[in-house]
């Protein structure tokens, strides 16, 4: 490790790339990519003769596990002391990718433990396609779905009702420059915004802010087959996660509303 005041920790293999078949072999890519980056990273921390001041490590908000729910059965609030209300293969994958970052010594060094929500990064229009569709490239989580929105076959998962714990792009980099420069902040930050919705509202908002429509939902056994079985339930349970902790630090979030979120990421191209 090179001399420097922060470390912050955010690699690791992409869990909902649908461009991969979800088998054994993947599995262990995904947590090893994780897990053992976690690993190599603390141990060189640690073997620094002056270590950083702080050292920020990155999880997910599926930490809090999912749990089936009856259809009028309201979502449990999470915030940053909640413990899983049911575990599943991406609760686990956090909790090991958590448990690896713990090694790091905090008598020397700040640790900063954030779990990230959805993260929604802007759309811009960048090649001849992105013109006929109204949009180009994208980064985060809208370009696993942008085309069949952009196609107008955009849709809710399955009854549209599980919460969807999602932060704009910016506000994710907020959280993390808030974290370095607070000096007394310390342990687990939801990095998610404040303005939580389901996933059938996430979904409207997406559509009308393309000036598509949304006319059908995907059945769970399609996702499941899409995605397989251990990682549909980032799909098809959600979790209410609240940025409690992150709130009472003082970060003060850019796009707090799905609203504000869509019509500052999403440019149409006429």
């Amino acid at each position: 490790m090179p001399p420097c005041d922060a470390v912050v920790n955010l690699a690791g293999k992409h869990i909902l790339d649908v461009r991969r078949r979800w088998t054994a072999e993947y599995r262990d890519e995904v947590i090893r990519s994780r897990v053992e980056t976690t690993e190599t990273l603390v141990a060189a921390i640690n073997a620094m003769p002056e270590p950083p001041e702080v050292f920020v490590s990155t999880a997910g908000k599926c930490f809090y596990g999912t749990s089936e729910l009856a259809q009028d059965e309201a979502h449990p609030e999470l915030d940053e002391d909640s413990q899983p209300m049911g575990m599943d293969f991406p609760a686990e994958l956090v909790g090991l990718w958590e448990k690896a970052a713990e090694g790091v010594d905090t008598s020397r060094v700040r640790h900063v433990k954030l779990r990230i929500g959805i993260v929604l990064g802007k759309i811009e229009r960048k090649s001849y396609l992105g013109r006929l569709w109204r949009i180009g490239r994208a980064r985060g989580f809208l370009p696993i779905i942008r085309l069949p929105f952009c196609l107008g076959l955009g849709a809710t998962i399955s009854r549209g009702t599980q919460m969807f714990p999602w932060i704009h792009v910016d506000d994710m980099v907020g959280v993390i420059l808030h974290t370095l420069d607070k000096n007394d902040a310390v342990g687990r930050f939801n990095a998610v915004s404040p303005g939580i919705v389901d996933n059938q509202t996430f979904t409207t908002a997406f559509a009308q802010a393309l000036g598509r429509p949304v006319v059908w939902s995907v059945p769970e056994w399609v996702v499941r087959r899409l995605v397989g079985a251990e990682r549909s339930s980032i799909l098809l349970r959600g979790q209410l996660v609240r940025p409690r902790r992150t709130l009472e630090a003082g970060y003060e979030f850019k796009f707090p509303t799905i609203k504000l979120a869509m019509k500052d990421l999403v440019q149409k191209v006429i």
